[in-house]
């Protein structure tokens, strides 16, 4: 039985082409957080989150034939899921136009756009899409412990991950010093720049 986790995205594409439904799943799962990273930045909800990914997964089985660089499809899926998203934005705009806001009278008119440029976000959730892929293939106690130290929106005390995940709280500091050592591998294998 062959682990679809473990393989490339040439390889998993190569899969799709062929009509290997279980290589199709691996990939949508492979991408399906990055997918669904784009609508949120957008500010969109999580129902036009759901219809701009089922549309993206929809594209991007459309255009399998035709993907030539393997190594760009998490930016071909940003690009892709950008466009959708502005395309729902666009026709909510026409639908519903909301009174242009007032430079001079406006005391929440913020002339300065503080959003990064695209080059940037497209890099940081590429970046964010590969730490997570090789976040997936350490073992669990790694990925547990770098979970609660990197990913838990509220402070975790080496106490509370002590209990969870049953080791001594003086052997986290060095057990997360030897999972970073391997995330460091995995990021390498997976082609971290």
């Amino acid at each position: 039985m062959r682990d679809y986790k473990l393989q490339s995205d040439e390889d998993l594409i190569a899969g799709c082409r062929r009509g290997d439904q279980q290589a199709w799943a691996e990939l949508i799962t492979r991408y399906r957080r990055l997918i669904y990273a784009v609508p949120f930045k957008h500010h969109l909800s999580a129902e036009d989150a759901a219809d701009v990914f089922q549309t993206v997964c929809a594209i991007l089985l459309e255009h399998l034939p035709s993907l030539k660089d393997h190594s760009r499809l998490s930016a071909w899926l940003i690009t892709t899921t950008s466009r959708e998203c502005w395309k729902l934005l666009r026709e909510r705009k026409r639908v519903t136009q909301p009174p242009e806001a007032d430079p001079e009278g406006d005391a929440t008119f913020d002339p300065v756009d503080r959003q990064p440029l695209p080059e940037e976000a497209v890099r940081r959730l590429e970046e964010q899409h590969l730490v997570r892929r090789a976040l997936d293939r350490l073992d669990d106690r790694c990925r547990q412990l770098l979970h609660y130290i990197f990913y838990e929106r509220r402070t975790v005390s080496y106490r509370d991950i002590s209990r969870s995940l049953q080791m001594p709280e003086s052997s986290i500091g060095p057990t997360r010093a030897r999972c970073l050592a391997k995330l460091k591998k995995v990021l390498a294998k997976l082609g971290w720049r």
